[in-house]
This record gives structure tokens, sequence and C-alpha cells, in this order.
């Protein structure tokens, strides 16, 4: 199909983001959908040949071990529920799936580059730098790197299904111009699009009230689903990229959202240079962490002020120092930080004054909990 890109993006995109999840490349017991696969190598193939940089971001490794796993005569079935299972599944599926990725890449002659990541490798700030540059290399030699979250020794994000935040930190992190999230439904409805008159919304800016639409349950085969899609929209366009989610069904799946007005744009708010340099925080939240704040607290925040711990009422999650986490007032997400200290720690001191976190943890390296620098307000 020929290239003319959707007006919504305003200029040549030069570099792309693609994530797919597992039911767009495996079936419900787990094995590989070639037709599926082909169609989405020949989209990213299409757009490689044309100048574009691509990145592909992939679920499937699990699905495709425990279709192995179950198969084998000297496996027997595991729970669902079973971490070590499924990085045991994973073992097996990541280079079976790169194997058929690769066979297919091939008829295009094109390379592919294998990149397994964790949530740890993008927040430590060295490793984060190596991604970055590993990923641009690859790259500029015309190679296409396909990326997966280490499943087999990754626990947090195992279990929570992240593949759709990956890929928008790795948006983020390569400066990627447009992130196509591709999945079932053709995009975002008012419902659940299986209900009868559900509204398609085909262009959209995100606001957090669509976090709370009904929509269609993840599929069977995958840990994802809509919800943590939205999280990866909202993430992204607070830092002035935009995103499409689309579905896999189509016969040119990634070109056709794209270049035609079809599934969810969601776009990209506009940011000054200041805001640009701090919202990259809201990128790399530590999951299921909250510190929970008082009025007082969420009122001096929202005038730019610090975290004191005189503010702070409750801990949610385990953190250390220097996660990035959420802050809530009441139960909504205000906005996120960079926490100087761990929960431990801030569990000590909350709804303290902060000339006694000295005596009170026998040292001091900040008077805050999260410095106004290192904060990002919620709209």
């Amino acid at each position: 199909m020929d290239l003319k890109f959707r007006q919504e993006l305003h200029t040549r995109p030069k570099r792309v983001v693609v994530k797919v999840g597992s039911a767009a490349i495996t079936d419900e017991q787990g094995r590989i959908d070639l037709s599926c696969l082909q169609k989405l190598v020949h989209d990213l193939a299409q757009l490689a040949r044309s100048g574009i940089e691509v990145v592909l971001v992939t679920s499937g490794a699990i699905s495709t071990g425990r279709s192995y796993l179950n198969g084998s005569q000297n496996s027997s079935p595991g729970k669902k529920s079973d971490i070590s299972y499924l990085q045991a599944c994973s073992a097996v599926g990541q280079p079976l799936l790169m194997a058929a990725y690769q066979k297919e890449f091939e008829k295009y002659e094109l390379m592919t580059a294998q990149v397994l990541l964790t949530h740890d490798d993008l927040k430590n700030r060295t490793r984060n730098l190596n991604t970055r540059n590993t990923i641009l290399k690859l790259m500029s030699t015309g190679i296409v790197p396909i990326l997966n979250e280490n499943d087999s020794v990754s626990f947090e994000e195992i279990t929570v299904g992240d593949n759709d935040q990956l890929a928008a930190m790795v948006t983020e992190l390569i400066d990627g111009n447009v992130l196509v999230l591709l999945t079932g439904p053709d995009g975002l409805y008012d419902q659940d699009p299986n209900i009868p008159g559900a509204k398609h919304l085909q262009s959209l800016e995100f606001h957090d009230d669509l976090q709370e639409i009904k929509t269609i349950t993840k599929s069977a085969v995958g840990r994802g689903g809509m919800a943590t899609k939205l999280l990866a929209v909202r993430k992204l366009t607070c830092l002035g990229i935009p995103v499409i989610i689309g579905t896999y069904r189509r016969e040119h799946p990634i070109c056709s959202v794209l270049c035609q007005k079809v599934g969810t744009f969601f776009h990209p708010h506009k940011l000054t240079d200041k805001n640009r340099r701090k919202a990259w925080i809201s990128t790399i939240v530590k999951n299921n962490t909250a510190l929970i704040i008082d009025e007082g607290a969420y009122k001096a925040i929202s005038k730019n002020a610090s975290l004191l711990p005189i503010g702070i009422r409750k801990i949610q999650g385990n953190f250390k120092r220097g996660d990035v986490v959420n802050i809530k007032f009441q139960t909504k997400i205000v906005a996120v930080g960079i926490s100087e200290y761990d929960s431990k720690e801030i569990t000590q001191v909350l709804g303290k004054k902060s000339s006694v976190i000295r005596a009170l943890l026998g040292s001091c390296p900040s008077e805050v909990i999260i410095h106004r620098d290192n904060m990002f307000i919620k709209d």
C-alpha cells in the first residue's frame, strides 16, 4: 500500500515502535500464527525499505513455550500462576519465536536482533544508556531490533503483563515518533465493543476518565488488556509522542493505522522544554507503589512545592531510593516522582516534620521525600 501518512502525524515519522501481543501471533493453544506474523513482518519491512527505522516489541514467548512444554512427554502442565513454570515457558518459547520472526524477515533480506529487557534495565541509568546505544546502533546498520521482556529472569513484569509499558518506555528512550499498539479491537470504544451500540473513539486526547471505560477483557493468551495500553498512552502523550491503538486483524495491520483513519489516534500534549525534561519520569513508575498524601500536601505540590514527610499519610507497595512512585490524593494519582528514601524509611517518618528525619533514621540525605525537580504533576 502507498505510504501516505495520516494527517494527525503532521510529518513523516522517522522512527516507529510497534508492539504486538500474544493474541496477535499465537492461537489459544500457543502455536505461532504464521499468517498474522507474516502480515506484521510485511508491513515492518515496507516501512524499513522506505527509510523509516522500526522497532518491534513482541509478546508471545510464554504462550509459545507453554504449548511446547504442555505437549512434551517429559513435562507436566503447570499452573498459570506458577512463576517458575511461566519463566520456563519463556525460556523455551523465546528462541522459537525469534526463529519464526527471522525466517520471515529473511524473505525481505532483513536481519533481526533479539533484545531482552526488564524494567530495571531502563530504570538504571547506566543500563538505560547502554540499551539506548545498542538499539540505535542496530537501527543505523539496517537491523530490526525485536524486543521482549526477559520473562525467564523477571518476576515483577511476568505477574502484571507489562509489554505495553515496556513499549512506551522504549519509544521514549530512543526518541520514537509514534507508538503503534496492536490488539484485538480496532482501538478504543466507549464500552465493551462486543456490546451492540458501542461507539468507536477514532481520534482524541487522553484524559484519566478514559481508564474508567469498561473495555473488552484481555485475551486467553495475553496478560495485558486495554488497561495497560491506556497507561502506556498516558505516559507517552504526556511526553509529546502520539500513540495509535489498532487491530492486528487487517491485511496491513501496521501501515493501515499509520496511513488511514482507522484505530484510535491519541494526540500528544504540547510541552514546553521545561515540562518535557520532567515528563520522562512518568514513563518509569514502579508498579503497584504509591504515597498517599493529605490535602495540604496536595495543594503544596500543585503549586510546585516538594513533597515533605509531614504530608504523607500512607504507603502502598515496596520500593527503593531512586524508584519512581505514584503520588495519590484520595484515590486519584495526582503526580509521580523519584523517591529520596525507600519505603521502609518513609514508614518511619511519614506524618513527621523534616527536622526529625535524622533522629529517626540516623541520617538525613534529603529533607524532602520527593523534590519538586524530580516530580511530574498530572493534569
